[in-house]
């Protein structure tokens, strides 16, 4: 099956890409970041609609994955990240009509009132009534809070941004009370459980949960971290920061994973312990 990957290499891109392969798919990475085109990896803009509408007919699925992302970081984007985030989907939708690609998008759950809950609740919306009024295979994947190896600094994250103050033995910065709660789950079993769901016909339409079905609170992944590392990092609170619910609580609906009788290779511990040795050794 030949299959592209947009975003396919940034951070759960690239889990994805290699879960793909491993498949046996044919996969292409699709980025605006390619210096060089080589095999599996293509130029590409989602913004770019020429390209696109040329491009995504030449696949059996296309999981979409880039955009512009982060909380505070868009809220004073909005022009931008409508357009990246809003029309590069409706671009790469346009672009799946002719040969009926399945589309994978994929979604976020709290749909706070900032840019960029905005902008991928309106992708979504649109994979929804691309299915309704034009029969376009799509489904939206509800990723929670995915973490793991090679997750970058670019914007504000708390797995890797709290690993790294704690290897740095620097005070872990928390906005909020921390009492706020979040759904972990490791990177390969996120994109273990896309490719799960977007395998299956009956999921066309909707939108899906993927997460570990446990909350955790941005206090205790904290404690967590400061313990694996052994570090000294004391936790601070600072106020929350714009665009954001002090008392948002997390927790994915697993019922569709139990469904397809998922099973999760990695519990929080065992997920953060192979994440904080992957960061130092390749600390910066």
């Amino acid at each position: 099956m030949r299959v592209a990957v947009t975003g396919g290499n940034g951070f759960i891109g690239s889990h994805l890409v290699n879960e793909l392969k491993k498949k046996r798919h044919q996969v292409d990475v699709l980025s605006n970041s390619i210096e060089k085109e080589t095999k599996g990896y293509i130029k590409a803009d989602i913004t770019d609609r020429e390209i696109i509408l040329k491009v995504i007919p030449n696949y059996d699925v296309v999981y979409h994955l880039a955009g512009l992302l982060g909380t505070s970081e868009l809220l004073t984007k909005s022009y931008e990240a409508s357009r990246v985030n809003i029309l590069g989907t409706v671009n790469i939708l346009d672009g799946a009509l002719k040969n009926k690609t399945k589309i994978v998008h994929i979604t976020k759950p709290n749909y706070w009132l900032n840019t960029y809950s905005i902008t991928k609740y309106a992708g979504e919306s649109f994979a929804k009534m691309y299915h309704k009024e034009f029969k376009l295979p799509t489904v939206s994947i509800r990723w929670y809070n995915v973490y793991g190896t090679n997750q970058s600094f670019h914007c504000q994250k708390a797995v890797p941004f709290f690993i790294r103050w704690a290897l740095q033995n620097k005070p872990i910065m928390i906005w909020g009370n921390g009492e706020q709660t979040m759904d972990l789950i490791y990177a390969t079993d996120a994109v273990r459980a896309t490719i799960a769901i977007g395998e299956k016909k009956e999921f066309e339409g909707q939108t899906i949960d993927v997460g570990s079905g446990i909350e955790t609170s941005v206090n205790k992944l904290a404690e967590m971290i400061v313990f694996l590392t052994k570090s000294k990092s004391k936790i601070e609170h600072l106020d929350m920061r714009p665009g954001e619910d002090e008392n948002t609580k997390l927790c994915a609906e697993v019922d569709i994973l139990k469904k397809l009788n998922f099973k999760f290779e990695y519990n929080l511990e065992k997920g953060l312990k192979e994440t904080v040795e992957w960061y130092q050794q390749n600390s910066t």
